[in-house]
């Protein structure tokens, strides 16, 4: 399932996609494009709504106080967290008697590029599997799967769905520019590729040809 089709199951739920209102939910720094920034640092500027995914159109930027023009309308800034990038996949359990929660499944850890947000280098399987708060129990019983992906503990990002990565240990993205090098280097080294093109609909200038796994 890809998050437009999640769009278009969960209508009840489609608060969840802005990822304004989810910043807001979880008390972050944050403020629509025209809201003036709070103080000089460092805010991740990103789309209100992205149902493309690959993170496209998210950069970090320092901007200043007092700041009104910087973020393009239907973009957000919200302050930006250092920490590990983990996205983990999590099923609904349901219990009768204590009402049910969302156990976690799977977690990997991710790295990217830090002059490009969108762009990871690997993810790497991990045994971190954070306790979602309560405020993800108005989707039990209603969405079956959730990805949510983290610095550290913080949630960023929430998919009623899923993660579509495939599943394996070690996962590492090969991008259009580092196709020929990256693949023919790793498969020496016992990596399978598989193939998986994306781009966001071109909102992605260098495409993800697939992956190489192991």
């Amino acid at each position: 399932m890809e998050d437009t089709d999640a769009y278009l199951k969960y209508t009840k739920h489609r608060k969840w996609f802005n990822k304004l209102w989810v910043a807001e939910e979880f008390g972050y720094k944050c403020g629509p494009a025209g809201v003036k920034i709070p103080e000089t640092g460092t805010y991740v500027i990103r789309p209100i709504y992205n149902l493309e995914g690959m993170g496209a159109g998210a950069t970090v930027q320092k901007l200043e106080e007092g700041d009104q023009t910087s973020v393009p309308p239907g973009y957000f800034w919200c302050e930006y967290f250092k920490g590990q990038h983990y996205s983990v996949n999590y099923k609904w359990k349901s219990d009768t008697i204590k009402g049910g929660d969302w156990e976690p499944l799977d977690c990997w850890e991710g790295t990217n590029m830090p002059i490009n947000v969108s762009k990871f280098i690997e993810w790497k399987r991990s045994n971190y599997k954070p306790k979602l708060t309560h405020h993800f129990k108005s989707l039990g019983d209603k969405v079956t799967y959730l990805n949510v992906e983290f610095i550290d503990d913080k949630p960023i990002e929430v998919h009623l769905r899923l993660s579509p990565d495939p599943d394996y240990d070690h996962i590492i993205p090969v991008w259009s520019s580092d196709f020929g090098k990256k693949k023919e280097h790793m498969e020496i080294h016992g990596y399978e590729f598989i193939e998986a093109y994306e781009n966001a609909n071109g909102y992605i200038e260098d495409p993800r040809i697939g992956f190489l796994v192991k």
